[in-house]
């Protein structure tokens, strides 16, 4: 579904011109999906530059955090982007989370010949992460979302929209934020619709590229949140998580 319909429903080393930018270290420059759930398992995808040598996977913070790299490969190029700002390599490693680990960010360091590469996940509870169920591009195809839940989820194709559904009462307030997995690859918009088709509110960049905003709400009714890229872009690397809290 077009964007403009969900308005109303992101060795060797070979000599570079000098006119051309080379990355010279190690770096992180997106991950798949865009958050882990504590206390399962399962895989996560780094992509970023000099990632292809990578000796080991490690969570500083977190020693019981298990994984265990199973892939390490060029990365293709990403739809519509230059691999000199998105990376060229990418590693797959499996991982397995203590139930015990806390919400929130969780730092990683990728260790390669060139150096270390840093970076962060969101972590999220079980009880708290629901899953993207597509279809969910339109209004009557909305995923209904209970409040407070964080959700998973990817814009998978190009205009690709994911719509989702909250309850919502009268004179609450909401602080809605979307967590892309890459900040050079994915430009998420998050706007919010009432049931009637109205436009209430919508946020492109927040403190980075990562939209956010506060919606108060002044009636009782749904409220649609619509997910988007900027540029329309989808496919592998644009995953991203939507959270909610309610503030008082």
């Amino acid at each position: 579904m077009k964007r403009a319909a969900a308005l109303f429903c992101l060795a060797v080393v070979r000599p570079c011109p000098a006119d051309e930018p080379r990355q010279e270290a190690a770096a992180v420059t997106a991950i798949e999906p865009a958050a882990l759930v504590a206390g399962g398992s399962g895989t996560l995808k780094i992509r970023g530059f000099k990632l292809k040598d990578a000796a080991e996977l490690r969570f500083p913070k977190a020693p019981g955090v298990k994984a265990e790299i199973k892939e390490k490969k060029d990365a293709g190029q990403v739809n519509g982007l230059d691999s000199k700002s998105t990376g060229d390599t990418r590693i797959l490693a499996e991982l397995t989370l203590p139930a015990d680990l806390p919400a929130g960010p969780l730092e990683f360091v990728v260790l390669t010949p060139g150096g270390e590469a840093a970076g962060k996940v969101p972590v999220i509870s079980a009880a708290a992460m629901v899953e993207e169920k597509e279809p969910n591009n339109g209004f009557r195809e909305s995923q209904k979302l209970e409040p407070g839940k964080a959700v998973r989820g990817a814009i998978q194709t190009e205009r690709d929209v994911d719509v989702y559904e909250i309850p919502a009462r009268a004179g609450q307030k909401w602080k809605m934020t979307v967590t892309g997995g890459s900040a050079v690859v994915m430009d998420a918009v998050l706007t919010c619709i009432d049931a009637r088709g109205q436009f209430l509110s919508e946020s492109d960049d927040a403190e980075n590229r990562d939209p956010s905003l506060i919606l108060s709400v002044s009636a009782d009714g749904p409220v649609f949140l619509c997910v988007s890229d900027a540029h329309e872009k989808g496919g592998e690397w644009h995953s991203y998580l939507l959270t909610m809290e309610e503030v008082k």
